[in-house]
């Protein structure tokens, strides 16, 4: 259907933006509830001007006598709305679950345990009763009814005169809308699942688009009896690493002996279970269990992609996208949220993905981590948003004000401007989320919003294309094939703690776009967690970083399961990929090394600090608890034993080599064996690698061409250097910090933040 309203996500002036008729729309979305008419125009006068409206069909929603239908509620809140702000535009966040009674009534669609039964739950998208049991994400029946429902829907929602103010369409269902499943795959009786036929044909689907042929899957899953039509469900004992082998870890970590004695509990120290070495998945007999998390996370993603086609074929000219790839406070496994993310960005669907911040650290002084890698949308011209779910003091203590230690005005608007600057210098979308109705109600909140939107107008007016010196480096395979923990502890958690910290922003993708030609180099790449390495992906990353001799920093066991070895994963892999002999030891041991700070490439690290772990406090602002950080422990552990390599760092325990250099591979190839790499020696490499450090005092920094932003924990002076002389202008202050400077020096209050443009007032 042609549309009055034309929005795409377009290049503009650099980098992708909303586009509507023609007109590009900065980062200054919202959701709020749509009832107080007066705070709607508030915030229309504050500059904002696309609201996210909430929707529900009528076959989820068919309402009665009491109670309006989700047709009758969606008319009503785009009146509502569009009264108080004439001007406003309308993301619809679009439920296309469907409702009880059809999930109860479709108990085949509903996911399936191995002794045939279901899992009663709650799943608050299809309603707020319990269900019998949750419907598989990837039903086949539920697509099919769940579009006769939108064309109901749509066919009378296009008679409305508001429907010509309505941008796009943002899909939601799953556990609180976010394409999750609300339900474990393990039950406390060990029956175990899915063995619905919904997932059982999306992975007979997966099967046969990855191994083409049941010989090759045979041989690389070592099962004779493995076919495409019914492939086999692993038992949960084959599932243990995911989250008991770091259990059994740690427990042999908290109990010792001595002379021979057992003093409490005695456990196998090597930790090893039938399908795990250490806490990763054994590759070498046990890659069924990969590929069966792999389809359960297509599956859902593959709904995502039918429910986009479907509107953009009747919307063309309209946005589509969904909640979707949570790499960051996420269930990695049973959750189906997470490693599907590349067939959503390269199906030519969706123009969005989103996902709300991390919830750790948030409080003044911390960082709001994302979930996504952003720079994989961009190349495909696509936009990540953020759900800026942002707390305010306003909010109802249980609302985890306290948590989020915003007791004033000055709190709320200091981390506001944080997440602002980053939305602005990372160039990834964002609305504020007000669950509370009065969350941003505030005048001083209001002013700063229309100082916001002025900032984001006077940004995109400018030259946005990006320009960063350093790439952090996903894999999205390697998530299954390693524990629980140590996904949680790469993929989120050091996002929180140290990624932000460096002194110089960064760019995030997926490695598979190292092989893409519109992917631009840098001067350092850090691969975090590509485990998972074929021959063809490796071949890749060299050549890429040969391109300019960059730096690259290998955490970990990188390419330590390679599909297209033999033996598949071997600490030989590891070698081949970064260029040094390394030795391997199946048993736990500590990770924790100490550096020569005499070294140029470690001109900022600490000779008497102990690396190797997260040394800073990482907390949860809603799951309240001491610290969401496991113990720092290695299994297996890998040693660098390379007489040609430049060793950096050794184990505080042995001596051995835990951090080198190695220019085998015609590039300065950095391994490091611990699962992280502090800030400052991330920053020394940086620098020695040529890059540019805005600051040096591990705050949170927020930088690209055109502005420069600081979020600090503590008082104190601060320097910023900037990448070439310019007149620093204080975006909030309305004032300049120099004239033609190199660098400025600024005395700065915990939780304060300050934004420089060094592009000129305005």
């Amino acid at each position: 259907m042609n549309t009055k309203t034309k929005a795409k996500v377009e290049p503009y002036n650099g980098e992708p933006a909303i586009m509507i008729n023609g007109v590009p729309y900065p980062p200054m979305t919202i959701t709020v509830p749509i009832s107080d008419p007066s705070y709607l125009k508030a915030l229309g006068e504050a500059g904002l001007k696309i609201f996210y409206v909430t929707a529900n069909t009528d076959w989820n929603q068919p309402g009665d006598d009491k109670h309006p239908s989700g047709l009758q509620r969606t008319l009503a809140d785009l009146e509502l709305l569009l009264t108080a702000v004439p001007d406003a535009y309308v993301m619809l966040r679009l439920n296309v679950s469907p409702p009880a009674d059809w999930v109860n009534a479709h108990p085949e669609e509903m996911v399936t345990y191995s002794d045939g039964s279901h899992e009663r739950t709650i799943c608050t998208s299809v309603g707020r009763e319990p269900i019998d049991g949750m419907h598989s994400l990837c039903s086949v029946a539920w697509r099919r009814d769940g579009d006769k429902a939108l064309t109901d829907y749509f066919g009378e929602l296009e008679s409305s005169p508001r429907f010509d103010r309505i941008i796009g369409f943002f899909l939601c269902a799953g556990g609180t809308s976010e394409w999750y499943y609300p339900i474990g795959l393990v039950k406390s009786n060990g029956a175990y699942g899915d063995f619905s036929e919904s997932f059982r044909k999306e992975f007979e689907g997966y099967l046969r688009a990855k191994y083409k042929d049941e010989e090759t899957l045979r041989r690389v899953w070592n099962r004779p009896d493995a076919a495409f039509e019914r492939p086999v469900i692993p038992e949960p004992s084959e599932r243990e690493y995911i989250s008991k082998a770091d259990s059994r870890i740690i427990d042999a970590l908290r109990n010792w002996e001595v002379e021979g004695r057992s003093i409490g509990m005695k456990l196998d120290m090597d930790a090893k279970l039938p399908a795990g070495v250490g806490v990763f998945l054994n590759a070498n007999g046990y890659a069924n269990v990969a590929d069966f998390f792999a389809a359960w996370h297509e599956g859902t993603a593959n709904t995502i992609v039918h429910f986009s086609r479907t509107l953009k074929t009747r919307y063309p000219d309209l946005l589509v996208g969904a909640f979707y790839g949570s790499y960051g406070c996420t269930d990695y496994f049973e959750g189906s949220t997470a490693t599907g993310t590349l067939t959503l960005l390269d199906c030519g669907m969706l123009d969005f993905l989103a996902a709300p911040g991390v919830y750790n650290d948030r409080e003044p002084g911390g960082v709001v981590a994302q979930r996504e890698m952003q720079d994989s949308f961009r190349i495909r011209n696509m936009i990540y948003i953020c759900e800026d779910d942002a707390r305010t003091h306003r909010c109802k203590p249980w609302m985890q004000r306290d948590a989020m230690a915003l007791y004033s005005v000055r709190d709320s608007l200091e981390t506001l401007k944080r997440d602002f600057a980053r939305n602005i210098c990372e160039e990834i979308n964002g609305w504020w989320f007000d669950m509370g109705g009065d969350w941003y109600n505030d005048p001083d909140i209001l002013a700063l919003f229309k100082r916001q939107r002025e900032i984001a107008d006077f940004a995109f007016s400018l030259d946005r294309t990006k320009k960063n010196d350093i790439a952090l480096i996903y894999d999205t395979q390697s998530v299954h094939h390693v524990s629980a923990s140590t996904d949680a502890l790469v993929l989120d958690f050091y996002r929180t703690s140290d990624l932000h910290r460096i002194g110089a922003p960064v760019d995030w993708y997926f490695h598979d776009d190292m092989a893409r030609s519109d992917m631009r180099d840098y001067r350092m790449y850090v691969m975090l967690n590509c485990y998972y390495m074929t021959d063809s992906e490796r071949e890749a990353i060299f050549a890429k970083a040969r391109r300019n001799s960059a730096t690259v920093v290998w955490l970990y066991a990188p390419g330590f399961i390679n599909p297209d070895a033999d033996p598949v994963m071997a600490v030989e892999n590891i070698s081949k990929t970064v260029g040094m002999n390394i030795d391997m030891n199946a048993k736990t041991a500590f990770p924790h090394f100490r550096v020569d700070p005499g070294h140029p490439a470690l001109s900022l690290a600490s000779g008497s600090r102990r690396y190797g772990y997260i040394d800073r406090d990482v907390h949860s602002n809603i799951w309240i608890g001491p610290t969401v950080l496991p113990p720092a422990y290695l299994n297996p552990v890998f040693y660098i034993d390379d007489t040609e390599a430049d060793i950096l760092g050794r184990y505080c325990s042995d001596g051995r080599g835990a951090l080198a250099i190695s220019r085998k591979h015609g590039f300065q190839s950095v391994y490091c064996t611990a699962k992280v790499l502090r800030s400052d020696i991330l920053a020394s490499l940086a620098a020695w690698s040529g890059c540019h450090l805005f600051t040096r005092t591990d705050d949170v920094l927020y930088a690209n061409e055109n502005f420069a932003a600081i979020h600090v924990n503590s008082d104190g002076k601060r320097v910023i250097r900037f990448k070439r002389p310019c007149s620093p202008y204080e975006v909030y202050e309305r004032r300049f910090y120099g004239n033609n400077v190199s660098s400025i020096e600024v005395e700065m209050k915990p939780g304060e933040t300050k934004m420089w443009s060094l592009a000129g007032a305005f």
